[in-house]
């Protein structure tokens, strides 16, 4: 509450405790506005209560949901005679019976690495200059990978940490990582995929790089490709944009060997994003690869003679702009400025390996070792010189225990709801003001806190009504499947407690398991069967009548209290907690208005006193006293 900035006289004059006395005062004045606020804290802590219930009622709604789907009724188990060899787990789909595999090769990534020391290891380790292993002069290499293709430049003041972090920095593009190992004084190339498609691919103007740097030996040398390199310097590098002053979107096309891409230009797109573009797409794939050089010009290398088989860049848009200007790979007048060079290079490749395997007499190959046939999934660990035997049956004890889960979640959140609705309500606690905290101890009011906030939904009829729903949906027949099927619980091992224990389920698991071995259909349709009858849920399954059940429930209770993200105005209790708030803030100021009141009367009176006592003291001096 407030407090008036007026000028306070204490009691100096008269004596009185005038503070004290205004603090009684406005105590009894504010009798009113504490009962309000204990309403309003009332009222919080019932919409909470509500809240926290509609939080499990999710959960348990989640759980019920799941229960109403065919596949959870349907899994299977499939079981292999060589686990060490090869895994398999079964899904809904999968066939009962006895199926032979055998793995004759696994799929393997792609890989190169160093036939001998690289010699750092005696030198600087990752620190070691590239010239001082010999490398004879600044080049480029370009990775390869099954996503695309790279371009570094490669110097000879380096180290082979900033080799090892320029070639990683790429991996995403290009799909190839490497590593140094300090200890053996190794490089390893490794691609991030396993399979046919899978590759890494070296390719350096300079031998040197291949053979003196990364120790591979006899790469394919003299192979004939081009180098195209752009006219135009891009000062910024590939932070450079490409025209900045665009105003509409253009678009530039590449086409290599069958293969091409679009590229979308605005005028914030830079020479980096193209480079990107290009190395990433079927072109790139193809063998082509895009890249700043030294001289911070776009260059292109063609894995072939361009003459024969060029790379071809069109300016797909008709207007005033004039892209392959800006990108240097024609003058104003339209004539070819870049260079086509026709080059060796060297290269060095590995390809990695499909996973080929036999199943029942039928030969298949899969890019990796997971792979899935007839609704089973396998995961292949060692090459087999013999079959394994996959059995595939039901899953008894996986239905068993979603069924067993569905039912203690269920008691759960029964117990959790029924609790609260015969808590004991303590009529003569009430929450506590700031005021009345700060003259009691922690524990004192932790405990009369627990007894305020006990009984919040004691008896609520919105919660008591759906509980009886629930025991009544659960305990009644599902009507409109075939004569002789299983069409309520009891009939496959689940039954109720007594009354006491407000529909509490049991089971027994001997005669669920059973149940569930020799009628798995019957018992899928006791819980997933939907009639599509609006008006009666008597045709619907038992976990289908629950989730709709729970979803007007849940409703309702956001209806009434809202949910974390609500404005008061779209819930019941929160229109009532925005007119309590407005009649607090009203008596707040009634309030502050009366305890000024209060404190003017003293103070004018300790004037008045104050006045009175110099008359008398005057008075007195005149006659001499």
């Amino acid at each position: 509450m407030a407090i008036s900035n007026n000028m306070r006289i204490s009691g100096l004059a008269s004596g009185m405790d005038t503070e004290k006395m205004v603090a009684d005062l406005m105590k009894a004045a504010r009798i009113p506005f504490d009962r309000l606020s204990q309403s309003k804290t009332q009222l919080e802590w019932q919409r909470d209560a509500y809240r926290s219930i509609n939080t499990k009622l999710l959960e348990f709604r989640n759980i019920a949901f799941d229960m109403k789907l065919n596949s959870s009724y349907n899994s299977k188990k499939a079981i292999s005679s060589s686990e060490s060899a090869i895994s398999v787990s079964g899904t809904a789909s999968a066939v009962e019976g006895i199926y032979k595999i055998q793995v004759t090769q696994l799929a393997e990534t792609a890989k190169l690495k160093s036939d001998g020391p690289v010699g750092a290891k005696s030198l600087q380790g990752l620190d070691t200059t590239l010239g001082s292993l010999s490398l004879d002069s600044d080049t480029t290499l370009t990775i390869g990978g099954a996503k695309g293709t790279a371009t570094i430049n490669v110097k000879q003041t380096d180290s082979v940490d900033l080799l090892v972090k320029a070639i990683n920095n790429q991996s995403t593009k290009t799909g190839v990582k490497v590593s140094y190992d300090a200890t053996l004084d190794h490089f390893f190339f490794s691609s991030s995929a396993t399979g046919a498609d899978a590759n890494v691919k070296l390719q350096s103007g300079n031998s040197s790089l291949l053979d003196d740097i990364f120790k591979i030996a006899s790469p394919e040398d003299d192979i004939q490709g081009s180098l195209l390199t752009g006219a135009q310097v891009f000062a910024n590098g590939i932070a450079t944009k490409v025209n900045d002053s665009l105003t509409s979107e253009q678009e530039i096309k590449i086409a290599f060997d069958g293969a091409s891409v679009s590229l979308k230009v605005d005028k914030n797109t830079t020479i980096g994003n193209l480079i990107d573009q290009i190395n990433n797409s079927d072109v790139g794939k193809k063998g082509v690869s895009a890249f700043l050089n030294a001289d911070n010009k776009l260059a292109f290398t063609n894995p072939g003679d361009n003459t024969v088989n060029p790379i071809v860049i069109t300016d797909e848009t008709s207007d005033s702009n004039d892209l392959l200007f800006n990108l240097g790979w024609h003058d104003s007048d339209g004539n070819n400025s870049y260079d086509p060079t026709s080059r060796s290079y060297y290269e060095v490749s590995d390809y990695g390996l499909d996973a080929k395997i036999e199943f029942n007499g039928v030969k298949g190959e899969y890019a990796t070792n997971s792979f899935s046939i007839n609704g089973m999934n396998f995961t292949a660990k060692q090459v087999m010189t013999s079959t394994a035997d996959i059995t595939v049956t039901q899953d008894t004890d996986g239905i068993y225990e979603k069924i067993k889960n569905f039912v203690d979640k269920y008691n759960e959140l029964i117990d959790s709801i029924n609790n609260q609705l015969v808590e004991k309500k303590y009529r003569d606690f009430f929450p506590l003001s700031e005021e009345q905290k700060k003259d009691m101890k922690e524990d004192d009011i932790k405990k009369w806190e627990e007894k305020a906030r006990s009984g919040l939904l004691r008896s609520d009829q919105m919660l008591t009504s759906a509980l009886s729903g629930f025991r009544i949906s659960l305990s009644s027949v599902v009507t409109g499947l075939s004569s002789g099927s299983m069409k309520q619980l009891s009939q496959i091992g689940i039954t109720t407690g007594d009354y006491s224990e407000k529909g509490k389920l049991y089971i027994d698991p001997t005669a669920l398991k059973k149940a569930i071995a020799e009628h798995p259909e019957e018992i899928d349709a006791l819980f997933t069967a939907n009639d599509n009858n609006k008006d009666s849920a008597a045709g619907d399954g038992l976990a289908t009548r629950l989730v709709d059940q729970l979803d007007s429930l849940m409703n309702n209770i956001k209806t009434k209290a809202g949910t974390v993200s609500s404005v008061d105005s779209s819930y019941t209790m929160g229109k009532r907690l925005r007119d309590y708030n407005k009649r607090i803030e009203d008596m707040t100021l009634k309030l502050d208005g009366l305890e000024t009141k209060y404190y003017n009367q003293f103070t004018a009176m300790e004037k008045y006193i104050n006045q009175m006592n110099a008359q008398s003291a005057y008075l007195m001096q005149q006659f001499g006293g």
